[in-house]
């Protein structure tokens, strides 16, 4: 996670810096809005080998948060540091050993492109392409034997998408919605236990933008 956190700081850090190198017309945008991750992490093998890898059977739901930060390099043109977090727990019955709780986390930290049109209208239409890492994390509890096991890993991962922001004032603007192609990048021998493939999530965000 250090290096997760280390990452996005340094693209929080580009952004100002090539924002003040820019022309008249930058600008500076900050989003923050809930968020659904709908995961579709895949399996090697048919029956599980790894304990852990139970918390991701079939697709799953999400819910989180997201943020980001545009530095306008043109009036158009922006780059964005973008950092999501998912979460979710369940509790799974009737296991043999005791009800077992999983406990999944998706963290995105994301940086690049970002290209909005029609910026003087009261509805701006963006696209942007973005690409850094993401950390999966899975924790399995058995209450009934006081026991856990945990497993993490750390990828390379996109988010390709866009959304449409609409305009309350100068200063605020409503993000109707945000949707993100996030594929997760797998490399093998991971510690979740998936072999090296790719994870075809899509993130669902919308908030507010202030200015």
């Amino acid at each position: 996670m250090h290096k997760l956190f280390f990452g996005f700081f340094l693209i929080l850090c580009c952004v100002p810096l090539a924002v003040a190198q820019s022309d008249d017309h930058s600008r500076f945008d900050f989003f923050a809005g809930y968020s659904v991750l709908r995961t579709n992490y895949e399996i090697e093998h048919p029956i599980p080998t790894e304990p852990v890898i139970v918390a991701f059977l079939g697709k799953q739901t999400l819910n989180g948060f997201n943020v980001s930060a545009t530095g306008y390099l043109t009036k158009n043109f922006g780059l964005t540091g973008d950092f999501s977090a998912h979460f979710k727990t369940e509790k799974v019955p009737d296991f043999p050993s005791g009800n077992i709780e999983n406990h999944i986390r998706v963290f995105n930290m994301l940086g690049g492109p970002q290209y909005r049109f029609g910026s003087d209208s009261r509805v701006t239409p963006f696209v942007r392409a973005l690409a850094g890492i993401a950390n999966t994390r899975a924790k399995l509890e058995v209450a009934s034997l006081n026991s856990s096991e945990t497993a993490s890993s750390t990828d390379f991962a996109l988010a390709l998408g866009g959304g449409v922001d609409v305009r309350v004032n100068d200063r605020v603007s409503l993000r109707v919605f945000q949707v993100d192609y996030n594929p997760i990048f797998l490399s093998s021998g991971n510690e979740l236990g998936f072999g090296n493939r790719r994870a075809d999530n899509v993130r669902f965000s919308f908030g507010v933008v202030l200015k």
